[in-house]
């Protein structure tokens, strides 16, 4: 019975030897993307267990480990920091200094005094310290003075998803602030959105507020045309780290090995929002951005199986995107190589369901016109084509855009189609469709291949430089 028992384990074996060593010759020596893989690391990273992935908490610090772990079984060389053995990790450590944070916000004079921050006024975006301008009440659409403070008068059914266009409309006019009446929508969130207490944001443009409908009461004796004047507190919080898995694949040719391909994602989320409407209290963030992490993993699984590129070919997640993108804010201002020797950044963001707004088997590029790199790996198999919601402005929503403005052609693959998910508890992993999202990854290996042993370097259109 042994030696039978023996006899067949091994002629398991040859066979599971023999399937492999067909799969390689069939895919030209590397291995392929399949389902199952890409469900496992799913799983993992967007799985209860992980607790969301929190921007700068220890589940974050344990994708970083668990990604640049597979990084290793891989093949991947090693790009984080010295570990206490004095060889080099796969993992990063990025220290944030603590920020200046709201702490309150009040409106000046008698008309604020009933309206308290967090209770009938909430944060989204500040663009200042100092907010003031005319009050002018309007309505999805209308023509904005510039600088004014905008009440923006909201039916009770109305949902940001779908005003969102008019929003971004109107902020164009330059308005100080747009200040939200509540909406169910609003009031479901609230909690959440109070607990908030934002930077002032480096992008600029108009600050982003909603005010609660006791809070509308306080100002309806306000007229048009008073001028209203925000007063603000700031703290400064307590410093936090972050953590960047990396690995890389350094590159065969004597001259091209000097040029980088940077393929990357964000590998942080939400966490757990114990104030969120509801018994899910976890944001597991499956599609945004596991979906792109999984991506990274899975084209570091394939290279690194293959012949070895010409290029150096850098695989990184980022972490605290959802923070700030720290992560890969430290990445640009300490970057391992030369900066003129990073040729491009592929970012992957939010992949795991397909847009109806292109085509099934298509993904689409942030800022695809801005560059000819897009177009370039489109001949060249790509399903990229243009972002279809130019008004979301997605180009300067991901990490990439932490290298664009370094002058680095930088965009972001995406097949997000806005679903309404989007940063919230249900964005689980069984709204993900494995399917698109295996064929999607897959998708990108010859063009990428392609990119990484070609001496083409990607430039901005005239104009286009961000």
């Amino acid at each position: 019975m042994k030696h039978n028992y023996f006899k067949r384990t091994i002629a398991v074996a040859a066979l599971l030897l023999a399937a492999n060593i067909f799969s390689l010759a069939q895919s030209g020596g590397r291995s392929t993307i399949n389902e199952t893989n890409v469900r496992a690391e799913m799983n993992f990273l967007a799985g209860d267990a992980m607790q969301g992935r929190g921007s700068g908490t220890m589940f974050e610090r344990i994708a970083a480990e668990y990604i640049g772990s597979q990084f290793m079984q891989f093949g991947l060389e090693p790009a984080g920091e010295m570990g206490i053995d004095g060889k080099q990790t796969y993992v990063q450590t990025v220290n944030i200094p603590g920020r200046e944070e709201l702490k309150t916000i009040r409106i000046k004079g008698e008309a604020g005094k009933s309206i308290a921050f967090g209770k009938d006024l909430v944060v989204f975006a500040l663009t200042s310290k100092q907010i003031s301008g005319e009050l002018q009440r309007a309505k999805p659409g209308d023509v904005l003075k510039k600088g004014a403070i905008v009440l923006l008068m909201l039916g009770p059914d109305d949902e940001f998803d779908k005003i969102q266009p008019s929003v971004a409309d109107m902020m164009k006019a330059g308005p100080a602030a747009i200040v939200m009446v509540e909406t169910k929508e609003l009031r479901e969130n609230w909690s959440e959105v109070a607990q908030r207490r934002s930077p002032v944001s480096r992008r600029g443009g108009a600050s982003l507020m909603a005010v609660s409908s006791d809070g509308i009461k306080a100002l309806s004796g306000v007229a048009d045309g008073t001028v209203i004047e925000f007063e603000t507190e700031f703290a400064t919080g307590k410093g936090t780290q972050t953590w960047n898995a990396m690995g890389k694949i350094t590159g065969s040719d004597k001259t091209l090995s000097s040029e980088v391909i940077l393929l990357t994602s964000h590998l942080d989320h939400l966490g757990v929002r114990d104030n969120a409407p509801g018994d899910d209290k976890i944001f597991n963030g499956a599609d945004d951005d596991a979906s792109g992490s999984v991506a990274v993993l899975e084209l570091a699984r394939v290279l690194g199986s293959g012949k070895r590129p010409k290029r150096t070919v850098y695989f990184v997640c980022f972490g605290s995107e959802e923070a700030g993108g720290y992560g890969a804010t430290y990445f640009v201002n300490n970057m391992p190589f030369p900066k003129d020797k990073l040729v491009a950044n592929l970012e992957f963001e939010m992949i795991g369901r397909p847009d109806a707004k292109v085509k099934a088997e298509e993904l689409w590029l942030t800022g695809y016109e801005r560059s000819n790199l897009g177009p370039e790996l489109a001949k060249r198999g790509a399903k990229l084509v243009q972002d279809p919601h130019p008004d979301q402005n997605f180009f300067f929503r991901s990490d990439n855009i932490q290298l664009a403005r370094a002058g680095i052609i930088a965009h972001t693959v995406s097949s997000f189609g806005l679903h309404t998910d989007y940063h919230k508890a249900s964005d689980e992993v069984k709204t993900i469709d494995f399917s698109h999202m295996t064929r999607s990854i897959n998708s990108m290996v010859k063009p990428v291949e392609w990119l990484i042993n070609s001496n083409f370097k990607p430039t901005w259109n005239e104009g286009k430089k961000p």
